[in-house]
């Protein structure tokens, strides 16, 4: 099924393998309800069950030929079993086919943030994640005869929960008439732009209550956190602190985020000649230091010493050890007929899409933040 969807040019090649992680990995159970949610939401006949009832919510089951109604009845019965699973999923709704779903295909059209492209992204059929972090073993060198000290490591089993988000999508009678595949494309490009807008901003500066827990969040006031060298001032010194007070272990894949007005400041420092003193900056792929730097549009831009703030202006450190978790089987909920202000119809229909996801950092050593706190 993914393969077909592949071939097909409805799945792009990373939506592809991230689609193959979940039926090859995990529990024997995670993995055989991740092949059976595919296998439903990725046939075809399930397609245009779903097309027609977007078409018409009331009666666009009444369409249904007896292979459309066979793959909707497993379709729900799939779904119940994973709603059994969670006590916070909505009733009601229809599971996205899965080549729309953006727990499988999302990227970030809507707003700058990499975080998705090099954070680490792990799917689950769950209502959490959890992973296993272990500071490492200490070897030792031993003389002949001696005793080896004990080496075990210490583990850690951090957990990121999924919380819901959702999006509501308008759309009139007339595009509702015309519904098949082309529709259901435009329906997954919105989709997947309400989502990633949404997130944007919670991958990095979400609370953690009730929303994902963004990556700025997670280090605020911990020891990943560096203070500038001059007070309230963000200097070229900063940059080569923040980089150095990472420790070796987490150096070789570290990278840079900051926001574009950050970057532009440190393309414009000089050296005492002139010269660009960070002249990788301001390259077509940018890089600091050695180690790529990557835009976002959701971390601090500016510092205004005249105000009392914290400016987390700089992250450096191992992507890897922030995970974004996607709960998969996006549910949408037809609405048959939207209502203007004075209650008469507007000729629209309407899609409720609801998802789940999640965000943290599991090793909170592997980042270094620079924050240029002011005062007023």
């Amino acid at each position: 099924m993914i393969e077909r969807a592949f071939s097909a040019n409805q799945l792009p090649d990373y939506a592809a393998e991230r689609a193959t992680a979940l039926v090859t990995t995990g529990s024997n159970r995670d993995q055989d309800l991740a092949s059976r949610w595919i296998m439903v939401t990725g046939d075809e006949n399930y397609r245009s069950a779903f097309a027609k009832l977007c078409g018409d919510p009331e009666r666009g089951h009444l369409l249904w030929d007896n292979a459309e109604s066979d793959a909707f009845r497993t379709a729900h019965s799939v779904q119940m079993e994973m709603r059994a699973m969670s006590l916070t999923d909505a009733s009601g709704g229809y599971m996205v086919p899965f080549t729309l779903d953006p727990a499988i295909i999302l990227t970030n059209p809507g707003t700058i943030n990499p975080l998705r492209t090099i954070s680490r992204v792990v799917q689950t059929v769950t209502d959490s994640w959890a992973g296993v972090t272990s500071a490492g073993v200490s070897a030792e060198w031993l003389a002949e005869a001696t005793e080896a000290a004990d080496a075990s490591p210490t583990l850690a089993q951090p957990s990121i929960p999924v919380h819901k988000g959702a999006a509501f999508i308008p759309y009139s009678y007339e595009v509702g008439m015309d519904a098949g595949a082309g529709f259901l494309d435009e329906l997954g490009a919105l989709l997947q732009d309400g989502a990633s807008r949404l997130q944007s901003i919670a991958y990095t500066t979400g609370t953690g209550t009730g929303q994902p827990k963004g990556i700025v969040t997670a280090l605020d006031g911990s020891v990943s956190e560096v203070a500038p060298t001059t007070a309230e001032t963000f200097s070229s010194p900063d940059v080569y602190k923040v980089k150095q007070a990472l420790s070796p272990r987490w150096q070789a894949n570290a990278q840079w985020l900051a926001s574009g007005a950050i970057m532009d400041s440190i393309d414009q420092l000089e050296t005492g000649n002139g010269a660009k003193k960070f002249p990788g900056v301001g390259e077509a792929t940018p890089t600091l230091l050695r180690k790529p730097i990557w835009e976002t549009s959701d971390m601090d831009s500016s510092i205004n010493p005249a105000a009392t703030a914290d400016n987390h202006v700089l992250i450096y450190g191992d992507f890897s050890q922030f995970v974004i978790v996607d709960r998969i089987g996006t549910t949408i909920e037809l609405i048959p007929n939207l209502f203007g202000a004075n209650r008469r119809p507007t000729g629209q229909r309407g899609a409720f899409m609801w998802f789940r996801t999640g965000s943290d950092v599991t090793t909170v050593n592997a980042f270094r933040m620079l924050n240029v706190a002011t005062t007023a």
